[in-house]
């Protein structure tokens, strides 16, 4: 893994694997043995969960979503060293061109032996888009007719 966001590529990936096939043994391989989260839908709530908790939701986010992918978008990834980043991205999750949730997660990643674990994440569910909605086919085909 040379380039620094190169590891983050591929927890992107198999986050989208996970979400083809409904298995998210792939993510788990990113994780960290001690890895540890917080996860909130408003300003006033937020849960706390450990590894096999974050196994539990991971295996249930790619079989309900089934089919959808997982796009990284105004992703910033700070070092801290060579073998520490911190990364910050809008995770919008998508089924054909629409969107159909969103999260900004901020995420702490470590290199032990050659590998990228993350070993903690703080994520904000239903976050707004910071992106435009990418138009569905059904919507530029109806703009269109319009003119």
């Amino acid at each position: 893994m040379g380039k620094t966001d190169d590891f983050h590529d591929m927890y992107i990936a198999a986050w989208n694997e996970g979400m083809a096939t409904g298995d998210a043994t792939p993510v788990y391989a990113f994780l960290a043995p001690k890895y540890h989260g917080w996860v909130g839908q408003d300003a006033t709530s937020i849960s706390e969960f450990e590894t096999a908790e974050a196994k539990d939701g991971f295996a249930q986010v790619v079989r309900g979503m089934q089919g959808s992918t997982v796009h990284a978008s105004h992703r910033t990834v700070g070092m801290r060293g060579e073998d520490e980043a911190v990364v910050f991205y809008e995770m919008s999750y998508r089924r054909d061109s629409q969107v159909i949730a969103r999260a900004l997660l901020m995420e702490s990643w470590r290199r032990v032996s050659g590998s990228w674990k993350l070993h903690r994440d703080i994520t904000e569910l239903n976050a707004p888009v910071l992106e435009p909605d990418i138009p569905s086919a059904e919507s530029i085909g109806a703009i269109h007719q319009e003119a």
